[in-house]
């Protein structure tokens, strides 16, 4: 009677047929290589003095539709891998590295290998050396960072070549979603790498040391001036940090290592979020719903266009949303440059620095777009590397403009003062100003006990003057007036123009002698000097009422020193020309 197989005993002798048949091709593999291989190839790398170098020809490459397996490869026409075959563009294709290491030394030497960028999702390397079975090494960003075989931000691992023999790589690179793909991978002696890595971790922590430095110092002056402009800075410094933490591989590393889905799915998230804080910081820095309404409404809607692209990542589109990522990039390199120069064109000093810093930024961003997309570039995505320096750059400058914006708006303050306090025809000050000079000379006055005295000066028969030669020369005659009172006002004085034809000059001087002085000099100054207006000389005239206002004896108010020099002036206005005391003083 025949027995019936079971179930799962097919199972059973179907696994263990896999297995043996994997074994065999793994060895049938490592027997053909080592058949083809000898001591001196002359398309290998030495390794024998190896610090670092890139992968390039005798390097070679290949590209599949699939995801192969090495058997798949093996005896297939790879190319010669160089500078112009390095960037491939936007891909979903699996792309082979072939390259042979030679061990010319008399001792072992131990290497590392990595790939450019942190965001590849796998790399899987067979390894065969001579006389040894083939090493197979899968790495993934798809599996938590712990699993990687090197404790690094990128995919990498290491190896060691027996002295005097060799060994051939074969890596198989592919994403699990279309992205912009590179065949930049790196080659270290194993100390070298270890030493670049400090080197790696310093500048890198400078980067994010002085963007941390920079947040600081914006939320000081959110919190200090109570505006939003700095606070929308910080918000730009914390996104565009966490943005290059994420595409230089930290934040897998050190924030969120078992998190697999934000590595691959965040990315292009922080380039939506990145760009929709951009154009928010933009808004209320260059005032875009005052100075460019149709502008503003244009980046509020892109704004809303990134934030439901953001919410469709997270429901799981990656396609769509990956070309969005990209498109909003290529937005502020349009933009926002041409906007800083026109807002600086619109009378915004500090818009220059706005402009110039993205200006810099743009070429960087341009120059990774490009490498991302096409294969025009040979660098790789080396142009990462110089959009996150033009990224720092920009921070400095938009600090700068910060600064300068703060600056203008403190000249903006004064000139408003001065317009406030000053008269615009003759640019003396006028009662408001003559009211902050009286208190300060009263706090003088109470320490150095100097006297303070009140002219109060009238042009005589002005309104003749006006109606003879016209109100443009009494203009001029008072403008002339307003010199002639700056010239005698000493530094501890100031003079005003009260309006018409009324002015006033506050003195702080030892004695009444010395200020009923300056009142004579002023008279006769101004009586002895007529103006020269349209090939005429007008004569003219004024009158000075003087009253003390501090003294050891008194101590009045602005407004009763006033009352009392004006009550001296028209006492002695009846015979003109002169300066009168009031009686008090007497």
């Amino acid at each position: 009677m025949r027995r019936r197989k079971t179930p799962g005993s097919k199972c059973v002798w179907r696994t263990c047929a896999t297995t043996a048949i994997e074994l065999v091709a793994l060895f049938l593999l490592w027997l053909t290589s080592a058949a083809l291989a000898n001591d001196s190839a002359p398309d290998s790398i030495d390794i024998g003095t190896l610090q670092h170098q890139l992968l390039r020809a005798p390097a070679s490459y290949l590209v599949t539709d699939t995801r192969s397996s090495l058997q798949d490869v093996l005896g297939r026409r790879f190319h010669p891998l160089t500078n112009a075959s390095v960037n491939q563009g936007i891909s979903a294709s699996t792309f082979w590295i072939h390259v042979r290491l030679q061990n010319t030394s008399r001792q072992e030497r131990r290497w590392v290998m990595h790939h450019e960028t942190a965001y590849l999702d796998n790399m899987t390397a067979f390894v065969m050396d001579r006389k040894r079975p083939v090493r197979e090494i899968d790495m993934t960003d798809r599996a938590s960072f712990h699993e990687r075989p090197l404790d690094y931000r990128r995919l990498a691992f290491s190896h060691t070549t027996p002295a005097g023999s060799w060994s051939d790589v074969y890596l198989r690179l592919d994403y699990a979603k279309a992205d912009s793909m590179s065949l930049n991978v790196h080659l270290w002696e194993r100390q070298a790498f270890v030493q670049h890595l400090h080197g790696e971790y310093l500048v890198f922590g400078g980067y994010f040391g002085i963007t941390l430095a920079l947040c600081l110092i914006a939320l000081l002056f959110a919190f200090v001036m109570r505006e939003a402009t700095y606070l929308y800075y910080a918000l730009f410094l914390i996104v565009s940090g966490l943005m290059w933490a994420q595409i230089n591989g930290f934040a897998y590393q050190y924030l969120f290592p078992d998190m697999p889905y934000w590595q691959n799915e965040g990315c292009h998230i922080g380039y939506l979020l990145f760009v929709i804080v951009t154009f928010q910081f933009t808004r209320t820095f260059l005032h875009t719903a005052e100075h460019f309404p149709r502008v503003d409404r244009l980046i509020s809607g892109l704004q809303i266009v990134m934030g439901l692209a953001i919410g469709l990542r997270l429901l799981g589109d990656y396609s769509l949303v990956l070309h969005l990522a990209y498109a909003s990039l290529t937005l502020p390199l349009l933009l926002l440059p041409a906007l800083g120069w026109f807002a600086y064109r619109k009378g915004m000093v500090y818009a220059r620095w706005f402009a110039i810093a993205w200006s810099i930024y743009s070429l960087c961003l341009v120059a990774s777009l490009i490498s991302a997309y096409t294969r025009l570039l040979p660098w790789g995505m080396e142009a990462l590397t110089y959009a996150q320096i033009g990224s720092l750059l920009e921070s400095m400058f938009l600090l700068v403009a910060l600064g300068e914006r703060l600056r203008s708006r403190e000249a903006d303050r004064h000139e408003a003062l001065r317009l406030a306090n000053y008269d615009p025809l003759t640019q003396l000050g006028n009662r408001r100003l003559l009211a902050q000079q009286y208190d300060i000379m009263a706090q003088r006055f109470d320490s150095t006990g100097m006297p303070v005295y009140l002219l109060m000066i009238d042009l005589d028969h002005f309104k003749a003057v006006n109606d003879t030669y016209g109100h443009l020369a009494g203009d001029r005659i008072l403008q002339e007036l307003a010199e002639l009172l700056r010239t005698h006002c000493q530094a501890s004085g100031t003079c005003v123009r009260l309006g018409g034809e009324e002015f006033a000059m506050l003195l702080q001087m030892p004695d009444q002698e010395a200020a009923l002085d300056v009142a004579e000099r002023v008279r006769q100054s101004f009586s002895q000097t007529p103006t020269r207006y349209r090939d005429q000389h007008i004569v003219h005239t004024l009158s000075i009422g003087l009253a003390p206002v501090l003294t050891p004896e008194r101590r009045l108010s602005l407004q009763e020193a006033m009352i009392q020099a004006d009550e001296a002036l028209y006492r002695g206005k009846g015979s003109r020309n002169c300066t009168t005391v009031h009686e008090s003083a007497v």
